[in-house]
């Protein structure tokens, strides 16, 4: 239908000038009026140019696409149409391409024009469609990771994910006046940039590290300089920016398509409590052991009670004894470490979002009191719970 229409519009405003051709030469100039109805149809476009270099494409992008038009500025296109087509505007450009064809001169529709239109980022917006569509899970077949070496290389498609939050300790009340989101990126792409390939992702209220870590290691806390760079640069943001980070970890996965794996990790790594550092929680830290991972439900779901570790080794057949010497094993944390952890991560959003006093949120969350409560919190987070409640919590959009 849009075809015989375009045709018709043609015929009704140059009569006798284009002529349909279904197999034009390399070396033919031609007019390819191309559909975007999903994203890797820029791929074939991109296939068009460099099998027809003489030729102008006109791409038509269908409005829920149109995230992805800065990849004509990339491929050096005149003119871009957005569905659904306007007969003014179509034989507006269809004029000023013809005209530019005869008189060699690009004259309207220019790709400054163009650029002027479409927000400059760091990243092609190609790059970030697939690697957003790798995250989902939504990339289905081999063929679409081949068809991405177009845009990103092979040794740059990530194979692990880190999940970072992160708030800003404004100190005496000074306003802050840098961007946190860029001074992280930036900071992390000075100390990796020459160790391994990297991108970013604002991804829900999350920023997502994706990188490609040496292919010789089988997990990120086996590399030594990979691990030690990651805590210079927590250590570097906290000193020198009052940045705090709390990151969540995947595995590594060589196959691409299961990348997304290693982002739903690092999100279940991240509402854990971490062994050994605040900032960092690992997904192969947490227990595989069938029973160990009831007893964590358990104690998630009744953190506001007065738990006692025999009541939850009750809960899954076990002796006091043995739950307690395997809990420390599988976890990393005694028991008492862990249920205090526990309470304190599901008292972060009443501090937060809410005015609760302390005392409220010492009571709902099965502290005895708020003395204890705010020792345990400074004890495992470093600052009060009043002094978190004056952070402000670093929103990645």
């Amino acid at each position: 239908m849009e075809k015989q229409q375009m045709i018709g519009w043609l015929e009704e405003f140059l009569p006798y000038t284009f002529t349909e051709c279904t197999q034009p030469s390399a070396q033919e100039v031609a007019i390819f009026v191309y559909e975007i109805n999903h994203l890797f149809d820029w791929v074939k476009v991109k296939r068009l140019k460099k099998n027809y270099p003489n030729s102008i494409i006109v791409p038509i992008v269908a409005v829920h696409l149109t995230y992805s038009v800065g990849i004509a500025i990339e491929l050096n296109l005149l003119a871009l149409l957005i569905k659904p087509l306007q007969k003014q505007k179509f034989l507006r450009i269809v004029k000023k391409l013809y005209t530019s064809y005869k008189d060699q001169q690009a004259s309207t529709v220019t790709m400054l024009e163009l650029s002027q239109q479409i927000p400059h980022n760091h990243t092609s917006p190609f790059r970030e469609a697939f690697l957003r569509r790798l995250i989902r899970g939504e990339i289905s077949n081999e063929q679409e990771i081949v068809q991405a070496s177009s845009f990103l290389s092979t040794d740059c498609i990530p194979n692990i994910v880190f999940l970072i939050q992160g708030y800003v300790d404004a100190q005496q009340n000074r306003p802050i006046l840098y961007d946190a989101s860029s001074v992280i990126t930036n900071v992390f792409r000075q100390h990796f940039s020459d160790k391994a390939p990297l991108s970013f992702l604002n991804f829900e209220r999350y920023l997502l590290l994706l990188m490609r870590i040496p292919h010789t290691y089988t997990s990120f806390k086996h590399w030594t300089e990979g691990v030690t760079t990651l805590l210079t640069v927590i250590e570097l943001l906290k000193r020198d920016y009052n940045i705090h980070l709390f990151i969540g970890i995947g595995g590594v996965f060589l196959q691409s398509m299961q990348v997304k794996e290693s982002y739903s990790q690092a999100r279940k790594a991240r509402r854990k409590p971490p062994v050994d550092n605040i900032h960092i929680r690992f997904y192969e830290d947490l227990t595989k052991h069938e029973q160990l991972q009831k007893a964590i439900q358990y104690i998630e779901e009744h953190y506001d009670e007065q738990l006692i570790i025999s009541d939850v080794a009750k809960s899954i057949n076990f002796s006091p004894t043995h739950f307690s010497r395997l809990f420390k094993k599988e976890t990393g944390r005694n028991f008492v470490d862990y249920v205090a952890y526990t309470r304190i991560i599901k008292t972060l959003p009443y501090l937060r979002k809410f005015d609760y006093t302390i005392e409220k949120i010492s009571a709902s969350s099965g502290f005895n009191t708020p003395n204890y409560y705010s020792l345990t919190f400074k004890k495992y987070v470093g600052i009060s719970p009043t002094d978190y409640r004056n952070t402000i919590e670093i929103l990645f959009k």
